[in-house]
């Protein structure tokens, strides 16, 4: 590639970047106003809520402290001594001063601008027009109850008519005029709250609105071109992976790859108690072959030998170039009987065709099985004994590791297994 061509694509990737930067910016933007409008709102409307509860308790209170005081009343006028005619007076005050209290509690709500009884002129009018006026009629109700309460009569007459023009407002018209009050109070929040439940409803679907629009036009196309270059740096980190336990010239796997796998497999059989052979092969006067056809005849004979040795063994077996010419093969669940047949395997395979170029060959093979509390190190230094005993009985032949004679000849090979 040209330097143009790749100044192209550098300039191409950095707008690229500020183009999705740009777009996340405005996500993370969006989010975020959208997630504090809705906490302003919650925080709204959970106040409102609150709100509303209180005026609407007290204005219901009024109604139960209007009650007390007319039963405190009719206790005072039924009382027969004095000491119980100060409880009950002291009881009444108490009564008539949160009474009073809610009364202009509720007389401030109606000037609040942000009250529930602003929206609610008719509210209003119950307080200080006629037929109600409840406004005038609770400060008559008051001020009759203290004046009942004060009364220097040792005991007051039920027959009193103040009494009894008190007690006949108090539960007819006030508690009627209260009822109204409250029932209109609950009425408000409930309007109230469902305004509000539609502005909270109307912001959930505006941000799920925004939310769906950034996943389609920011997110969706982000995360494509992030999947597609984690997808390439993927398949590139999986190439290295592979390239760096790879022998580049026959396929097999490295002297890396083999300690990596061979501490993994002792380990598994130890720990399991599996079978576990190996088999060390190299070829036989390799350096005549080189010498004689060339080293790229030598690279072919290496290629050709890898391929069929990967052929002749199975999936779960692993195949390594240990040296220059020298091959290993770790061979799972696999006893030293079977591994010695799967050397003398490739043996005959190695021998019976020539390689290219009609270069002849053969390899020698030593075989070893991993011994109870043994090491990578001590099982590998076995089989490399092995394969000096093949080398040295003549070579083109399988050695068994602790199994060749001090002569040199082979030990007997077991018979072939139906599958290997």
């Amino acid at each position: 590639m040209d330097i143009p061509a790749k100044d192209a694509i550098a300039a191409a990737n950095r707008r690229y970047k500020r183009s999705l930067t740009l777009r996340y910016l405005i996500a993370l933007t969006l989010a975020a106003v959208l997630a504090l409008c809705s906490y302003l709102l919650f925080r709204h409307i959970m106040a409102a809520v609150d709100r509303a509860a209180a005026v609407t308790a007290v204005s219901g209170s009024q109604r139960l402290l209007t009650q007390r005081v007319l039963a405190q009343c009719l206790l005072l006028a039924a009382a027969d001594d004095n000491e119980t005619r100060r409880d009950i007076k002291a009881r009444l005050g108490q009564a008539l001063s949160a009474l009073e209290v809610n009364h202009q509690r509720l007389l401030a709500d109606l000037d609040d601008p942000a009250s529930l009884a602003a929206a609610a002129p008719d509210l209003r009018d119950v307080y200080f027009k006629p037929p109600y006026d409840l406004d005038k009629g609770m400060r008559l109700f008051l001020k009759n109850a203290r004046a009942f309460a004060t009364s220097e009569a040792a005991r007051p007459s039920l027959s009193d008519e103040a009494f009894l023009n008190l007690l006949a407002y108090g539960e007819n018209e006030l508690l009627r005029d209260l009822g109204f009050v409250i029932q209109r109070y609950q009425q408000l929040a409930m309007s109230r709250l469902t305004v509000l439940r539609r502005l909270e409803s109307g912001a959930t679907l505006g941000m799920m609105a925004v939310l769906a629009a950034s996943g389609l036009f920011i997110f969706r196309p982000m995360v494509r071109r992030i999947c597609a270059d984690r997808e390439r740096l993927q398949g590139a980190n999986d190439a290295l992976a592979e390239l760096a336990v790879t022998d580049q010239l026959t396929g097999a796997y490295n002297r890396l790859k083999f300690n990596e796998v061979m501490h993994t497999q002792v380990a598994r059989a130890a720990r399991y108690g599996e079978a576990l052979s190996v088999v060390m092969f190299d070829i036989d006067h390799f350096k005549v072959v080189n010498d004689t056809y060339g080293h790229g005849a030598g690279d072919d004979m290496l290629r050709e030998l890898a391929r069929r040795v990967i052929e002749a063994t199975r999936g779960v077996d692993w195949l390594f170039r240990y040296g220059g010419e020298e091959f290993v093969v770790a061979a799972p669940h696999t006893a030293l009987g079977n591994a010695a047949l799967l050397a003398e395997k490739l043996r005959l395979i190695v021998a019976g065709t020539p390689f290219p170029h009609g270069i002849p060959g053969s390899i020698s093979l030593g075989v070893a099985e991993l011994k109870p509390g043994e090491s990578v190190e001590e099982l590998m230094a076995r089989v490399d004994a092995a394969l000096y005993t093949a080398k040295n009985a003549g070579r083109n032949r399988v050695a068994v590791a602790g199994c060749a004679s001090e002569n040199g000849t082979q030990c007997p090979l077991p018979e072939p297994l139906p599958t290997i």
